[in-house]
């Protein structure tokens, strides 16, 4: 090969003149032998012809290698952003197990937040029916604070929720009960000419009476019999039966309502029952006359029936507390 001496460039050992310049070789150098050539490209050029070719190329196209790139990159980003927004604006996640358990937990939590003000609000307001009915209690005013008991119904009282409202008005029966036997024996002993028929054997069946299930259209809430056999009936619309009664013994069977339950939430079962005694109201202001039939239940409490049907059940039925 032959070197051009003024531009470096490689020629044909045979060229006249330089392919890269147009230089015109002399004889000499024309004549030059090859060696010489490949020498004097070391020793003035040390770089290979190939990178220098390589250079060249490189020199010339340079300027078009980052644009192209840099476009090639920008597009990709175009599409692939667009890509993503496509698919992501038509997926909707799919709810998850827990994201359903979540709803569910917040809508029983919801739930009972609702029963549990519920729940304060009947509580707060037999609260104050109570407070009211004790204060009638100390004053010694007894049948009012029956009366002002009756306004809770024996519905609610049957519930394990209001088990504390459910012991206050025991409390309270138990002494009004109390309170109307003293009175009632007071009044014996201030009327010589009067009898009392609640004593001796008779005398634990002046009492206080709850009714024990009512049904359809019943009304009645508790009945007290004083020792002197004064009665009064409260009732749930406030208002009030009063009578006199009369004890007697009793035999016979009649139909009663099963009592094991204190406070029960459906019809009970019926049985017939054996009467220890007969009590016989007659009601003031021409509400005629009543019998029930009182007798000793399993649960040691004293219950009175009227021993008449009522639907599937028992027409009165009320028990002592």
């Amino acid at each position: 090969m032959k070197v051009c001496p003024k531009c470096q460039a490689q020629n044909d050992d045979q060229a006249a003149f330089c392919e890269q310049c147009g230089y015109h070789f002399t004889e000499e150098e024309a004549a030059e032998p090859a060696a010489q050539g490949e020498r004097l490209q070391t020793e003035t050029n040390p770089e290979p012809t190939a990178a220098v070719a390589s250079r060249r190329t490189t020199e010339k196209n340079g300027n078009k290698v980052p644009w192209l790139v840099g476009g090639i990159i920008v597009l990709l980003g175009v599409v692939l952003g667009l890509s993503l927004y496509l698919f992501l604006g038509n997926s909707k996640p799919a709810p998850t197990a827990a994201s359903s358990t979540q709803m569910e937990s917040t809508a029983k939590s919801q739930n009972s937040t609702a029963e549990s003000s519920t729940k304060e609000d009947e509580l707060a307001k037999y609260d104050d029916i109570i407070t009211e009915a004790k204060k009638l209690t100390i004053a010694g005013k007894y049948k009012e604070s029956e009366l002002q008991l009756a306004a809770i119904p024996v519905s609610a009282l049957a519930q394990d929720k209001y088990s504390t409202i459910r012991s206050a008005i025991e409390d309270l029966n138990a002494k009004n009960a109390a309170g109307m036997n003293q009175q009632a024996a007071k009044d014996t002993q201030g009327n010589a000419g009067g009898d009392s028929t609640f004593v001796g054997d008779f005398a634990k069946w002046a009492n206080t009476y709850t009714f024990y299930y009512s049904q359809e259209d019943q009304i009645q809430s508790t009945l007290t019999i004083s020792a002197n056999g004064g009665v009064t009936q409260n009732n749930y619309d406030g208002t009030q039966y009063f009578g006199k009664a009369v004890i007697t013994s009793a035999d016979g069977e009649y139909l009663s309502y099963e009592t094991n339950e204190l406070y029960p939430g459906e019809m009970p079962a019926t049985k017939m029952i054996e009467p220890n005694v007969t009590i016989t109201i007659d009601w003031d202001n021409g509400g005629g006359s009543q019998v029930y039939y009182g007798y000793l239940s399993y649960s040691s409490r004293l219950a009175l029936t009227d021993g008449r049907e009522k639907g599937a059940g028992v027409n009165e039925v009320w028990i002592s507390y």
